[in-house]
């Protein structure tokens, strides 16, 4: 069986993409650095077509060495920068290449995968990589938003947070359906915490490598490759525990909310809906709720892809967007 790399985890923020990182990344032959999001503004088809050469390389070196989100790879990046440097020109497919297998040789491993939710670029990817496959981890919605909120209290719209889980689930939904079926597996974060082996076991087969039993131990090498802004659970061993807290922890009208708006989906993978009696005065203030919380997500996520492409243009560090915190110093 033909390994099937590279390999992109997607989901929806907060629903075990980490853990599933971690998990693979213990793996004795492959390696995954933290999320590069500074590649956003690089995964666009003018790009695929014309890749950098002239000013466009110049700033492209520049974006990194400035990119705090880069240095949170933690590595030595000098040499792979300096030999792109160096360069006239490079298409988009080479320089990814040569980026993540730069980070991969510095863990001696053979092969490299991604974890930074690229799930509106998976058609890119594809075709960039017609090699590579996706994973796809979804987590019940509601958890998804009270673990969100619990890290950022920015995201405590729960009509929104229905919404955005919807849309990006359907998204992955949608371009999977474009690929074979042998290059995309879809995996529930609950399964993974309740029986971690058999998932494990069945992702390696996926990928056409064989399990090792060092990928549940992840926890004991956590510090190396995440910061501590990510949950202090992903240093501690699998606990299968960690679901179903949004009964205790959403209100009334929380979980009318995904009942309401992302019902189909609650459904669809099997964590069915709340079951909340609603009443219209619930249905017009979720509405409300919605078209707010929309609003402010939709300007959110205009403003990073504009401040990022603007970095990436004039050779420049993003100055607003939230940088996590640097894993501890490699031993």
């Amino acid at each position: 069986m033909n390994a099937k790399f590279p390999v992109f985890i997607v989901g929806a923020q907060r629903s075990g993409t980490t853990l599933l990182r971690l998990l693979l990344n213990s793996h004795s032959m492959i390696a995954i650095p933290e999320e590069a999001r500074f590649l956003m503004p690089l995964l666009e088809q003018d790009k695929l077509l014309h890749g950098f050469q002239g000013e466009d390389l110049h700033n492209l070196v520049n974006y990194l060495r400035t990119s705090q989100e880069f240095q949170l790879w933690n590595y030595d990046n000098s040499t792979f920068l300096k030999e792109l440097e160096q360069l006239k020109q490079i298409s988009l497919v080479d320089f990814i290449g040569k980026l993540y297998s730069s980070y991969a040789l510095s863990e001696s491993k053979q092969y490299w995968a991604d974890k930074s939710l690229f799930f509106r670029r998976i058609d890119i990817l594809a075709n960039m990589f017609p090699q590579g496959s996706f994973i796809n981890i979804v987590r019940d919605g509601r958890d998804v938003f009270d673990s969100w909120r619990k890290m950022d209290t920015d995201k405590d719209c729960a009509p929104a947070a229905a919404l955005d889980w919807r849309l990006k689930l359907s998204l992955i939904e949608r371009a999977f359906s474009r690929l074979p079926t042998n290059r995309t597996l879809t995996i529930r974060f609950e399964d993974l915490l309740i029986d971690p082996e058999s998932v494990a076991k069945l992702i390696c087969t996926f990928l056409g490598l064989k399990y090792e039993e060092s990928m549940l131990s992840f926890h004991e090498n956590s510090n190396r490759y995440v910061g501590e802004h990510h949950s202090k659970l992903i240093f501690k061993p699998i606990d299968s525990s960690n679901q179903f807290k949004w009964r205790n922890n959403l209100t009334h009208l929380e979980k009318i909310a995904f009942d309401l708006v992302a019902g189909k989906q609650l459904d669809q993978y099997n964590y069915g809906r709340s079951g909340e009696k609603c009443s219209l005065v619930d249905r017009i203030s979720t509405l409300s709720r919605l078209i707010n919380g929309g609003v402010g997500r939709a300007r959110e996520i205009l403003r990073d892809a504009t401040e990022r492409r603007r970095a990436l243009q004039s050779g420049s560090a993003t100055s607003s967007i939230k940088i996590g915190t640097r894993p501890s110093e490699r031993q």
